[in-house]
Order: structure tokens, then C-alpha cells, then sequence
């Protein structure tokens, strides 16, 4: 069985961004998680890339000859996928990625690859209808029923069951956060240095990315209702956002007052510092699915890599 551990209880203060504070009492972030090991194919590393809201994570993991290959951890098993690079999963089990013959971008579905088409394909999401965002060599692309549709943004990162693709646009004096959505693109706007751009998004076309603040750190920023959240830190300079679910928490890991980076949770205006909650700060966390479960990367040994899988308690 894969090894658990259980640690010590939340502690209940949180640092959070001055403007995002609630005014009565502080939401409670989870008071701990168990740690899964997710394992290897043989070898002594594996690392996460992506998990859907079954629990399925998908990654890369090292066989017995050392080499990678790829994975999809489901129900307790990590089921060996090959020569393939998995970047994303949906919940139907369609897992996106590349093989490592540099023939371009496949989805994986139950044991059968089908190509997307271009040799120059970079995938980077999926959604539960099968569509794929990505890059090619001529731009940002969207991918439905097999059908490449060209994207007028300079960068894509997620794409949600409503269709509505997250990216960046170039402008003559920056590049902005944008969404994409049946042909009309949003500018979500820029800070300090007029720089920002996307990571991910949720169905209620809530997107996550960064800017600068006015020192040059990265912040992490929430885009909902037309505004633009700055998330905060924990006590330190920067926040580094990873992944949004559909209840509006979001995962990022954030500098402290000491100056140590730190796994972190965002839900309802206050950022919980998740290495009380017995979240390894060793390594770094990767997805948020909607039932509050983490996937994550991490070193528990030197020049070692495991997977893991968080369960909040």
C-alpha cells in the first residue's frame, strides 16, 4: 500500500492580501492532509503533471533501465503509458501530451493514441468535450473533433467546458492576460510594467496568472467579475499561482516572511500557508481538483522525485 502520513492540525491566522481580508472570522483552510506515494514504473523517481476531479494523475515516471516513461495513476495502480509525455487529463480519462519520437501531439484513450494532426503540435490542455489548446509552429491553436482552429493570442494555458481559452496577447508596448471566447478575445489588463499573463481557468470563467508589482516580484493575480484580485503573500515579496477549481480555491505556492517558498492555498479572500498542513515544502505542488485533493512533485530524498497525492481530512 502506498505509504500515509498524517501531520499536525492548521494553524488558524493566515497572512493575506490587506484588500482581500474577510471581516469576521478567518475561513479555515483544511486542518491536514494525507500523502499518498503515487510510485514509480521501477525506478526511483516519478513526477506529476496533472490530475482530473476522479483522482487520475497523469505525469512521468522512471522505469527499472532508468529511462521515463509515461504514467496515468488510477485507483491505486500506475499504469505504464510509454514513450509519451502526458501534459493534461479530463474527466473522461482523454489524456493529452506528446510522444517522445517528436511526432507531434496525441490524445490517449483507453490504450488507443490519436494524433492531433501536426508534427509541430504543443498541447497544454484539455477539457471533459475533448477539445485541446495548444501551440504549433504557425501559433496558439484550438483542436475540436480533430478540427485545428487558429487562435488570434500570442499564448495559451487552459481551456474550460464552455470553451472559453485562457492566454496572453502581444501589444506594440506589452503583453496582457486575455480570454478567448467564440471568436471575440477579453484584454484582462496589465499592473505595474505592463506585463501580465495566464495560467489556468475555471468554468465560471474565472482565470488565474501573474503580474508585476511595482518592485518587479510576481504576484499572483485572480481575473473574476472584471476586476483583478492581487491574491497576496505569505509575509514575503512573491506568490506563484498554479491551478484554480470550480469552487474558487486556488493553489500556489508564495514566499514567506523568512524568505522560504511555501505551498499555499487560496480560498475565500485568505491565503493558508498548506506546509502546516503537512504539505511537504520540499518540492512543488501542480493541480487542485474540485474536491480539494493536491497533486504534487516531491524530493524526499536528494536528487530523488515522487509523485504524490494529497487528501485533505
Amino acid at each position: 500500500m502506498p505509504s500515509i502520513l498524517v501531520t499536525a492540525l492548521l494553524a488558524a491566522a493566515m497572512t493575506a492580501a490587506p484588500a482581500l481580508a474577510p471581516t469576521t472570522a478567518t475561513p479555515a483552510a483544511p486542518a491536514h492532509y494525507r500523502v499518498v506515494d503515487l510510485g514509480t514504473l521501477g525506478g526511483d523517481s516519478s513526477y506529476a503533471t496533472a490530475m482530473n476531479d476522479r483522482g487520475d494523475v497523469v505525469g512521468r515516471a522512471q522505469g527499472a533501465d532508468g529511462s521515463y516513461r509515461g504514467f496515468l495513476w488510477r485507483h491505486g495502480r500506475m499504469i505504464d503509458l510509454g514513450d509519451f509525455s502526458p501534459v493534461d487529463i479530463n474527466d473522461r480519462g482523454q489524456i493529452v501530451g506528446s510522444r517522445d519520437d517528436g511526432s507531434g501531439a496525441y490524445i490517449w484513450h483507453r490504450g488507443v493514441l490519436r494524433p492531433l494532426g501536426d508534427p509541430s503540435a504543443r498541447p497544454v490542455a484539455i477539457n471533459n468535450r475533448g477539445q485541446v489548446v495548444g501551440h504549433t509552429d504557425a501559433g496558439p491553436t484550438l483542436w475540436t473533433r480533430g478540427r485545428a482552429r487558429p487562435l488570434p493570442l500570442a499564448d495559451v494555458s487552459d481551456i474550460n467546458e464552455h470553451g472559453q481559452v485562457s492566454g496572453g496577447m502581444a501589444l506594440p508596448d506589452g503583453f496582457h492576460a486575455a480570454l478567448w471566447h467564440r471568436g471575440r478575445i477579453t484584454d484582462l489588463g496589465a499592473g505595474p510594467f505592463n506585463r501580465s499573463n495566464t495560467y489556468a481557468l475555471n468554468d465560471r470563467g474565472w482565470a488565474i496568472g501573474w503580474q508585476f508589482s511595482a518592485d518587479q516580484d510576481e504576484r499572483g493575480i485572480l481575473w473574476r467579475h472584471g476586476r483583478a484580485l492581487d491574491l497576496g503573500t505569505l509575509g514575503g515579496s512573491f506568490t506563484r499561482l498554479r491551478a484554480i477549481n470550480n469552487r474558487g480555491a486556488i493553489l500556489a505556492s508564495s514566499q514567506a516572511t523568512d524568505g522560504s517558498e511555501r505551498p499555499a492555498l487560496w480560498r475565500h479572500g485568505v491565503l493558508h500557508d498548506l506546509s502546516l498542513a503537512g504539505i511537504s515544502t520540499e518540492g512543488e505542488v501542480v493541480d487542485l481538483d474540485d474536491h480539494g485533493r493536491i497533486v504534487a512533485s516531491i524530493r524526499p530524498v536528494f536528487g530523488v522525485s515522487r509523485a504524490v497525492a494529497y487528501h485533505p481530512n
